[in-house]
């Protein structure tokens, strides 16, 4: 480290140790999926569709999200006390925001070659292809709208606040820095539900709890992370059908071309260093 700076923000208080904080990341992980699940039967019931319609994607994100950061805020007493600790939602500066929001675009190239990678050996099925064909397929601009607040802004804002606010910071306190990032990115990627995806969201969780880590909030991996999942929405279709970043609908594995990724690859790890280098406090 360079003299005169020092790694911003205060240190955490410690935690209570042993098997129970691990416990609680788990549970609180398992609310959130049996809330999707519970709410996703109730929705359907009102309005046909599942979570192949947006609405409805959108109306179960807005309900499930707070439910699961009020019961992690409520399982932590702290988090009451002080809310902005107990989400880990300091400010942060304009560059490390940047940065991370950058971070979020140069990670998709990489992660969905992973996950192109990944498809040789557990394939991805017809079915999850249509469905995520059929998600970011462009069907109304009311449905686009759905679309977007669901997956560009409700689930990073929710995935965040539970992944790098809540459950890094429980872990963070009893195991130290290393165990609660590796921790918080299993439970992360696990969460989604798919063998395909594991390894790819492995790898953004761990550099997201990375992120939050250093920053000392989730604020810039909210950012990166909508940026992320908005990929698929800022362009048009034909501009996006690139062989090995969409699904193709078929059996038939595409990958992206090699430079593509190395070349977003080594931003990443450029823009990791900055975000390094701007969560540093000059004295």
């Amino acid at each position: 480290m360079e003299p005169g700076r020092r790694e911003s923000g205060p240190p955490l208080p410690p935690g209570p140790g042993g098997i129970l904080p691990l416990l609680l990341s788990v549970g609180l992980v398992a609310f959130l999926l049996v809330g999707f699940l519970t709410m996703g039967t109730i929705v359907e019931a009102v309005r046909p569709g599942g979570f192949d319609d947006p609405m409805n994607l959108l109306l179960v994100g807005l309900v499930v999200f707070p439910l699961a950061i009020y019961f992690g805020l409520r399982v932590d007493p702290a988090g009451f006390d002080t809310l902005r600790t107990g989400l880990a939602a300091a400010p942060v500066r304009t560059s490390t925001a940047s940065f991370g929001l950058a971070f979020g675009l140069a990670a998709v190239l990489p992660v969905a070659e992973v996950e192109n990678l990944v498809n040789h050996v557990v394939p991805r099925s017809v079915e999850e292809q249509t469905a995520m064909l059929k998600l970011i397929a462009f069907d109304g601009w009311l449905s686009q709208l759905a679309k977007v607040l669901a997956i560009a802004v409700i689930t990073p804002i929710g995935e965040e606040l539970i992944f790098r606010g809540i459950v890094l910071r429980w872990l963070r306190r009893s195991y130290g820095r290393l165990i609660a990032i590796v921790v918080s990115a299993l439970l992360f990627s696990a969460a989604h539900l798919s063998l395909t995806s594991l390894a790819g969201f492995f790898a953004l969780g761990l550099a997201f709890g990375w992120i939050a880590d250093r920053a000392h909030s989730a604020l810039p991996t909210i950012g990166a992370h909508a940026a992320f999942n908005a990929v698929p929405f800022l362009f048009p279709p034909d501009a996006a059908d690139v062989p090995g970043l969409l699904p193709a609908g078929t059996e038939e594995v595409a990958h992206l071309p090699a430079l593509w990724v190395a070349g977003s690859a080594a931003a990443c790890f450029v823009l990791l260093y900055l975000i390094w280098w701007s969560t540093l406090r000059r004295e």
